[in-house]
């Protein structure tokens, strides 16, 4: 291998390690979670839905966390499924794959899907009454980034909810 290829994979491994460590937790009190994000992220509330966005991007990519809280006796899983193709549909796309998780115990789904022109990721959890949506987006034209754990993988709730 040649010292210029050797220069060349060193650069770009050293990048991807750099571009790893930069992320910083970003916590909510009153959302109540943490999460580890690529940049300080920019919050959007819309007021009669109380709902909450966070998003931040790394180049191209897209990240995003939102909740808002549904009245009692929401079913989950319904929830769950509308808000999947609710972002799906509206990005135009198909989901490739899709498995349930949970995060503390709380049911949730794990989606990947490719749309027209954005492929990505989704992690949906219902909390008690609150749905969290994350998101990880990246245009068709780029491989899986290994962000898209680093981001999804790190929600965590800052305490059990009161039932």
């Amino acid at each position: 291998m040649s010292a210029s290829k050797i220069l060349a994979l060193t650069a770009l491994f050293l990048t991807t390690a750099v571009a790893q460590t930069e992320w910083k937790e970003f916590t909510s009190a009153e959302g109540n979670f943490r999460i580890l994000v690529p940049e300080a992220p920019q919050e959007q509330i819309v007021a009669e839905r109380n709902l909450h966005q966070f998003s931040a991007s790394a180049g191209a990519e897209s990240y995003g966390l939102a909740y808002t809280d549904f009245p009692p006796n929401t079913h989950w899983e319904n929830t769950v499924n509308s808000e999947r193709d609710s972002i799906v549909n509206g990005l135009h796309g198909s989901v490739i794959d899709e498995k349930r998780t949970s995060v503390e115990g709380y049911p949730g789904r794990w989606i990947r899907f490719v749309g027209q022109n954005t492929s990505g990721e989704l992690t949906i959890y219902f909390v008690e009454q609150r749905l969290y949506v994350l998101h990880a987006f990246a245009p068709n034209s780029v491989p899986r980034p290994e962000n898209f754990s680093t981001f999804l993988n790190s929600f965590r709730l800052l305490s059990k909810p009161k039932r």
